[in-house]
C-alpha cells in the first residue's frame, strides 16, 4: 500500500485490517501474542523492513481501550511506541491525555506529552504543563505544570510548580507550589501532598480564621491522619491572641462488627487572662462508645469532663453546650438473659455553677440494676415483674451510703366485651439504706402501690375518593382513666440521697381522651403507606386527699389540677408541629405552653421555630432557617431570645459560596458576652477545620 488517500474513512480501515492480517510473519507473531490494533486515517503508509505504519490526517489508533488520535502518527508494530503530532489525544481507563506532540507505548500506556493538559474523569483532576510524563497507568509526572479539580480554561483555583509528581488514587505531590485564584499567585507553600483519591487520605486540613471579642484574633489549623480501615485520627493547634493556645486531638475507631467510637481531648494553655486567678489552664475530654464485649456483654461509655465552666461558655457550639450547668460521665456493663437484665454502672456528676463544691457532689459508684420485665404466667391473665437497683452513693464530703430499691409487681390484662380493656397492678416497692457515720447507720421502708388503668377505642375510616396521594383517613378516640394509690409512709428516719427516699403519696384518678388520626397514602406503583397524621391528648387529674393531714398541707391546693394538652401534626412526611401545653382553670393562665414546629426538605433547606414558657421561671424562643433561595450562596440563620429579661440571647449569621470545585464559609456569631466572626474555605478533596476549640459534640 502507498500514498492511498481514500474520501470514506470506513473503507480505509477495512482496508488496515487486511495490511495487519497479511503483512510478514513478524507482524503475524506480534498481533497474535497481543489484542488487535486498528488504524484509520485519510492517508496511511506501512514500512516492511521498520515495521512502521505512517498516517496522517485524522489519525485514530486504537487496542483494547486505549486511544491514540493525531494529525500524524508513527506506530511500531513490533515495540508498540507510537510518535504522535498535531492535536495528540491520547484515551485509556486512566483518563485523557493531549498535547501538541506525544510519544507513547500503545501496550504499556507509558509516555510523555509536550505541551500538554490532561484530565482525570474519576476524581475530575486537570493537569497542565510545559511536559507530561506518562509513567504508568496511574502514575504521572508534570514539569513546570499546575492542578486543579476545577473545570473552565480559567479555573478559580490551582497549584502551579516546577515539578509535581500525580499518583491517581494517591496524592499529588510538589515542593516550591504556589497557589493560584485564577491567573493570582496568592500563596506560597514549601511542600504540598494533594490528595486525587475518594478514599479517606491522610493530610492538613485547610486552616480557619476569625476574630473573637474575648478570644482575639484566632487561627485554627489541623491534621487528619488515617491510621487503618478502623480508625483514624485528627490534631487541632489554635492561636488566640488574648487567651492563648490550643491543642487537641480526636480519636475514632470502629473494632469489630459493632464496637464503635469516638474520643475528643482539647487542652488550652491560657495567657492568665481567665477570671479565675488559680486556674489560667483550661482541659476538657469526652468519650463516646458502644459494642459488644466476649459473653454477649454490651459496653458503653458517655464520658465528659471539663477543668470549668468557662470552657464551654468560650468553645460550645450550640445552646445545649454553652448554657450547661453540669457534666456527667457514665460508663456502663449490661447483659441480658431473654427477660431478665442485669445493668452495672458508675455515673460521675461534676457541677459546674459558680461557686459549687463538687466535694458534696453526690456520685453513684456504682449503680447495679437487674430487671425482670413484664412476663405472663402461663395462660392467665396475670403477668410478673422486678425491677430493682443498688446504688453506692459517694462523695468526698457529706453522708454516704448505699440504698437497695426493689419492686416486684403483679399486673393483669382483661379485655371485657372486646371493647373495655383494664389493667389492674398492684407492687411491693422496699428500700433498704446503709450509711456512714454521718447518717442514721441501717433504715428500711416499705410502700404498696395500687393503680388501675381503664381505656377504649372506637374508630371510623373516612374514604376521600382518590386512587393516589391521601386516600383515606382513619379517625380513632381513645377515653382513658387510670386510678393510683400509695399510702402515707413514715420516711422521715430515712436518708435523703434523691426523690426515690422520699415517695409522696397518691389517690388520685387521671382521665384523658385521645384522638388519632392515621393517613393511608398510594403512589404509582408502589404499596400503600401509612402516617399518622395527628395525634391530641387531653388529660387531668383529680386529687381526693386522703386524710386530714393531707388536707391540711395541701390547703392552698386545688383538687383538679392543670389541664395538659398534647398535639402532634404531621402536615408532610416532613414537617411536624407539637405542642404541649398546661393550663390553671382556676386562674385561667397557662403555667407551661411549649410549642416547636420544623421540617427538613435536604441538606440545604429546612426551618424550625420553638418557643417554651415556664411559668415564673422562663420565657424563651428559638428559631432557625437554612435557605439555598441565592444558589450558589447558602444561607443558615439562628436566632435565641429571652422574653423574660427582654434580650437577645444570640445571632448566628453562616454563608457559604459553593463553586464546582470550591467553597468559602463565613459566619458571624452574637452572643450576650462574645461576638466573633470567623472564616475558612475547602478545596475539593481537602477538608476544612470546621470549627474552633475542638468541640467535644460527636458527630
Amino acid at each position: 500500500m502507498h500514498g492511498v488517500k481514500l474520501s470514506y474513512r470506513i473503507v480505509v480501515g477495512v482496508l488496515c485490517v487486511v495490511c495487519l492480517l497479511t503483512t510478514s510473519a513478524i507482524a503475524r507473531d506480534f498481533d497474535q501474542s497481543d489484542s488487535p490494533v486498528s488504524i484509520q486515517a485519510d492517508e496511511l503508509d506501512f514500512d516492511k523492513a521498520t515495521s512502521v505504519y505512517s498516517a496522517q490526517g485524522q489519525v485514530d489508533l486504537q487496542q483494547d481501550q486505549t486511544r491514540l488520535q493525531a494529525d500524524q502518527v508513527h506506530y511500531n508494530t513490533l515495540t508498540g511506541d507510537a510518535d504522535a503530532v498535531g492535536n495528540a489525544v491520547l484515551d485509556d481507563l486512566g483518563g485523557t491525555l493531549a498535547g501538541e506532540s506525544m510519544n507513547v507505548n500503545i501496550k504499556t500506556g507509558v509516555g510523555v506529552a509536550q505541551y500538554a493538559h490532561g484530565f482525570i474523569a474519576a476524581y475530575n483532576f486537570h493537569i497542565s504543563g510545559d511536559e507530561i510524563s506518562k509513567l504508568g497507568e496511574a502514575s504521572y509526572r508534570i514539569k513546570n505544570g499546575t492542578f486543579t479539580t476545577c473545570d473552565g480554561d480559567v479555573p478559580a483555583w490551582k497549584f502551579g510548580a516546577r515539578e509535581l509528581d500525580v499518583t491517581v488514587g494517591g496524592f499529588a505531590r510538589a515542593k516550591h507550589v504556589k497557589f493560584y485564584l485564577y491567573d493570582i499567585p496568592v500563596l506560597y507553600v514549601p511542600y504540598l501532598a494533594y490528595p486525587v483519591s475518594d478514599k479517606r487520605e491522610s493530610g492538613f486540613l485547610l486552616p480557619m480564621f476569625g476574630y473573637s471579642a474575648e478570644r482575639g484574633a484566632q487561627i485554627s489549623l489541623a491534621y487528619y491522619q488515617v491510621m487503618g480501615r478502623n480508625m483514624d485520627a485528627t490534631l487541632y493547634l489554635d492561636y488566640f491572641s488574648d487567651m492563648g493556645v490550643g491543642t487537641g486531638l480526636q480519636y475514632r475507631y470502629v473494632f469489630g462488627d459493632d464496637n464503635e467510637g469516638v474520643a475528643n481531648i482539647y487542652y488550652v494553655s491560657s495567657n492568665g487572662d481567665s477570671d479565675f486567678s488559680d486556674l489560667d489552664d483550661r482541659f476538657a475530654y469526652r468519650w463516646d462508645h458502644l459494642g459488644t464485649l466476649a459473653g454477649d456483654v454490651r459496653f458503653s461509655a458517655d464520658v465528659e469532663y471539663v477543668s470549668d465552666r468557662e470552657y464551654f461558655e468560650d468553645f460550645g457550639e450550640i445552646a445545649e453546650e454553652y448554657d450547661k450547668d453540669e457534666v456527667e460521665s457514665t460508663i456502663a456493663l449490661s447483659r441480658r438473659w431473654g427477660n431478665l437484665s442485669l445493668t452495672g454502672q458508675i455515673l460521675y456528676t461534676k457541677d459546674l455553677e459558680l461557686n459549687a463544691d463538687n466535694d458534696t457532689t453526690l456520685q453513684r459508684l456504682p449503680e447495679i440494676q437487674l430487671d425482670y420485665n413484664r412476663t405472663r404466667l402461663g395462660n392467665s391473665p396475670f403477668y410478673f415483674s422486678f425491677d430493682s437497683t443498688s446504688t453506692y452513693f459517694w462523695r468526698r464530703e457529706g453522708l454516704k451510703g448505699e440504698r437497695v430499691d426493689m419492686r416486684p409487681a403483679l399486673s393483669a390484662f382483661f379485655q371485657p366485651g372486646n371493647i373495655l380493656e383494664v389493667e389492674p397492678e398492684v407492687g411491693c416497692r422496699e428500700r433498704l439504706y446503709w450509711t456512714s457515720s454521718e447518717g442514721p447507720g441501717f433504715e428500711h421502708a416499705e410502700n404498696v402501690d395500687f393503680s388501675t388503668r381503664f381505656s377504649a377505642r372506637v374508630s371510623r375510616v373516612f374514604d376521600l375518593g382518590r386512587t393516589q396521594g391521601l386516600t383515606k383517613v382513619k379517625h380513632s378516640i381513645e377515653p382513658e382513666v387510670t386510678y393510683y394509690y400509695t399510702p402515707n409512709t413514715k420516711q422521715e428516719d430515712l436518708p435523703y440521697f434523691d426523690s426515690t427516699d422520699r415517695i409522696e403519696n397518691r389517690n388520685e384518678v387521671e382521665y384523658a381522651l385521645v384522638n388519632r388520626f392515621i393517613g393511608r397514602f398510594v403512589e404509582e406503583s408502589n404499596r400503600p403507606t401509612y402516617r399518622e397524621l395527628g395525634y391530641l391528648r387531653l388529660s387531668q387529674s383529680h386529687d381526693f386527699w386522703l386524710s386530714r393531714r393531707d388536707r391540711e398541707e395541701k390547703e392552698g391546693e386545688d383538687r383538679f389540677s392543670d389541664i395538659r394538652t398534647e398535639l402532634i401534626l404531621r402536615p408532610t412526611a416532613k414537617w411536624i408541629v407539637d405542642v404541649d401545653l398546661s393550663y390553671d382553670p382556676h386562674r385561667n393562665e397557662f403555667t407551661k405552653f411549649n410549642a416547636e414546629t420544623g421540617a427538613r426538605y435536604s441538606d440545604d433547606v429546612g426551618f424550625s421555630a420553638a418557643y417554651r414558657y415556664t411559668e415564673v421561671t422562663s420565657e424563651y424562643l428559638a428559631a432557625t432557617i437554612d435557605i439555598d433561595l441565592l444558589k450558589p450562596v447558602y444561607a443558615k440563620y439562628e436566632y435565641r431570645y429571652d422574653l423574660g429579661d427582654k434580650q437577645r440571647l444570640e445571632n448566628l449569621i453562616s454563608l457559604e459560596y459553593r463553586a464546582q470545585c470550591w467553597s468559602c464559609f463565613i459566619s458571624y456569631r452574637d452572643r450576650l458576652d462574645d461576638e466573633a466572626i470567623m472564616f475558612t474555605f475547602a478545596l475539593s478533596g481537602i477538608g476544612n477545620v470546621g470549627h474552633v476549640g475542638s468541640s467535644l459534640t460527636t458527630e
